[in-house]
């Protein structure tokens, strides 16, 4: 069982996914975090600097790991769990970079169809119900206006003291979107049949009613 949950940067997505997760009983899995995890072991590696074409024959040989313990996704590196070194603003820029290759997209779906094979989750990513798991029951495409966003993602920053300017996040945001969207691989888009839902003016509480009541409604008595 799969809930396919997509959408731009700052739309609310982990924290509506993980409390969906926590309310139904399934796992996280937080993509975003595979690829941002991705983009900091390369540069580790020293490999950002070599060529695109030549990164897929160095992923599979990275010492990162991803794994679901105890219904968490976990991250290592060389045996090292990762965490808050993948919350940095400048690692997510790298992750936006990154996943417009295909060899880097490829490498991640693999993994994330594996870990899917694990139970009941709740998926959170920008091509969930288009590319990885297209036969998802529940597709979902959380949306908010950019300065909605941009307040969000900065009061994410600010609880984990990261400071960053407002202009300059909403430049990144609206460039992360652009880039998101226009790629030839995947672009971001919402799934068909899937959900479309603007939780610009609304709260977590709406958001969460919302969701579980399109969960009902795919999944509820008499649907396979």
């Amino acid at each position: 069982m799969i809930i396919a949950i997509d959408g731009p940067a700052g739309a609310g997505k982990s924290t509506v996914c993980r409390l969906l997760a926590k309310e139904l009983g399934y796992v996280y899995l937080d993509t975003g975090a595979m690829y941002r995890a991705l983009a900091w072991a390369l540069l580790e590696e020293g490999l950002t600097c070599k060529e695109e074409s030549q990164w897929a024959k160095y992923l599979p040989d990275l010492s990162l790991r991803f794994a679901i313990k105890e219904g968490v996704l976990t991250i290592s590196y060389r045996g090292k769990p990762l965490d808050e070194e993948l919350r940095q603003p400048e690692i997510a820029q790298k992750a936006s970079r990154i996943s417009q290759s295909a060899s880097v997209r490829t490498f991640l779906t693999h993994w994330q169809r594996t870990l899917a094979l694990d139970g009941r989750i709740v998926a959170e990513g920008r091509d969930m119900g288009t590319v990885v798991f297209p036969y998802a029951p529940v597709k979902v495409f959380l949306t908010a206006d950019l300065a909605t966003r941009t307040k969000r993602r900065m009061a994410q920053y600010l609880e984990k003291g990261i400071s960053v300017e407002y202009s300059a996040l909403e430049a990144q945001i609206r460039e992360r979107d652009e880039a998101d969207q226009k790629r030839a691989l995947a672009p971001l888009k919402p799934a068909q049949g899937a959900l479309l839902l603007d939780t610009s003016g609304m709260d977590i509480s709406g958001v969460m009613t919302r969701l579980l009541e399109f969960v009902l409604e795919k999944t509820g008595p008499g649907k396979k």
